[in-house]
């Protein structure tokens, strides 16, 4: 893979800033590196649209450089695109990424992967056919550490990119093992580096991450709560956003109405995302014979999981109740939060819930598990309500309350759009990580009025 050099490196210009927020331009120059599980032909995904909004926002102030690394399943017909956005420019710049069902049966496929993943590469760079056959063994022999896990992210191509394009700052966005590939490097080349979780903060309790905190120059998440003790006070709670003109009834496109009323689950099929309980909650509810539909809008990420939901819906009489839509872009996603009566995610594990923003912003209410960080995205029974993880009969409660109460729908979907356009502006997101940024290159660390200065900003807390 290979990069046009930048015709010149700027400095950070520490006179661009200002104490109560970031000046326009403060950025200028600079190149930022964002590593994170990002798939760049996914539209509905949460950490994609925070990330394309967030560059989005910073492209349009700064003249800023960033490297953003997506996943794809085979690199070898990949190159990487330039595209010119606002001030900036976002070089994508894809990374190897495949996923396993098992840990020891699916050895086999994991080797030959990284073998196909990195032999053409060196190859290309290669004198001759046997230097070419020894870089890729040295592949192979480097590639062992990623054969331990399931999924595999192969990181280390990008490393060169460090210095061939001088990062300023290197965002990981993934606290997954492959970080380490460039976190590594960063820190001989002394560029300072964050860690940002976007997903349940019980991740950084993992071994690796707790190795690698201490290093870093600064460290956020997505919400404040469920935090280990030793990140209490180092923290920084970034929060999400929502395009509140994007997403807001009016813009909305008049569509067929619902032939019942409809209880929608926007998310990915995969474990953990609370699908199967949403079909034993619907059990119930059919049971006390009310009128109902369950639409799963996502991508789907496992296949046998999608059949299993077919088969249960099968077994409990909900076939003609259930409905698969699918991945949509975001237009058609805006419509289906229309159209439904009530938004649920009973999910197990979530790092905040981006999916409950966008439905309260489009004025519904919205029923979820208090898992993670999804007690930030809701005000309990005024925009929607929590429900203990895996309390499947309340859930069921819950949302056959909501269907069969329609004036209390309307008024916890108003009250849910007036909380989202309060605590989750775009404004105040891309502030929250202009300053977390700044924080990183003065060098600052464990400053408590720093994270005390975010809850201004519009962070829940």
């Amino acid at each position: 893979m290979d990069l046009c050099r930048l015709e010149k490196s700027v400095s950070w210009n520490e006179q661009a800033s200002t104490m109560d927020g970031v000046q326009s331009g403060a950025f200028d120059g600079l190149t930022m590196m964002r590593y994170a599980p990002f798939y760049r032909e996914r539209s509905s995904g949460g950490v994609e649209q925070l990330l394309r909004c967030l560059n989005l926002g910073l492209l349009q102030r700064h003249r800023l450089t960033v490297l953003q690394v997506y996943r794809v399943n085979d690199i070898r017909n990949c190159r990487i695109e330039v595209e010119e956005m606002g001030k900036g420019r976002i070089f994508w710049i894809p990374v190897a990424h495949q996923r396993t069902a098992f840990r020891f049966a699916d050895l086999h496929r994991r080797a030959r992967f990284v073998y196909d993943q990195t032999f053409p590469l060196r190859r290309e760079n290669s004198d001759g056919l046997q230097r070419s056959l020894l870089n890729g063994m040295k592949a192979i022999s480097h590639g062992l550490g990623h054969l331990r896990h399931r999924t595999i992210i192969l990181s280390n191509p990008l490393v060169p990119l460090l210095t061939t394009h001088k990062v300023s700052l290197l965002a990981v966005h993934g606290l997954t093992y492959d970080a380490e590939a460039l976190i590594v490097p960063a820190q001989k080349l002394g560029i300072p580096f964050l860690l940002i979780n976007h997903f349940d903060n019980t991740l950084f309790c993992e071994p690796q991450v707790r190795k690698w905190v201490p290093s870093a120059a600064g460290v956020g998440s997505v919400s404040g709560r469920c935090l280990p003790s030793y990140l209490r006070g180092r923290c920084v709670n970034l929060s999400d956003a929502v395009d509140t003109e994007f997403f807001a009834p009016k813009e909305a496109r008049p569509g067929n109405v619902a032939p019942r009323p409809t209880i929608l689950l926007p998310a990915l099929i995969k474990p953990g995302k609370g699908q199967e309980d949403l079909l034993r909650a619907a059990r119930i509810l059919a049971g006390r014979n009310l009128d109902f539909q369950v639409c799963f809008a996502g991508a789907t990420e496992s296949e046998s999981l999608r059949e299993t939901l077919r088969q249960e819906a099968i077994a409990a009489g909900l076939e003609d109740r259930v409905i698969f839509l699918g991945e949509l872009r975001q237009e058609e996603i805006r419509d289906y939060y229309v159209q439904s009566s009530v938004v649920v995610l009973p999910t197990y594990c979530e790092g905040l819930g981006r999916s409950l923003l966008e439905a309260q912003a489009m004025q519904r209410p919205v029923v979820a598990y208090n898992s993670g960080g999804v007690g930030e995205t809701i005000l309990p029974n005024e925009t929607g309500f929590l429900v203990k993880t895996g309390d499947v009969e309340t859930l069921a409660d819950r949302l056959g309350y909501l269907l069969e109460n329609e004036t209390e729908r309307s008024q916890m979907g108003e009250r849910g759009r007036q909380f989202v356009v309060r605590k989750f502006s775009v404004s105040a997101l891309i502030q929250r990580h202009e300053s977390f940024y700044l924080k990183a290159l003065r060098g600052e660390k464990n400053d408590p009025a720093f994270y005390q200065s975010l809850e201004t900003m519009g962070a829940p807390v």
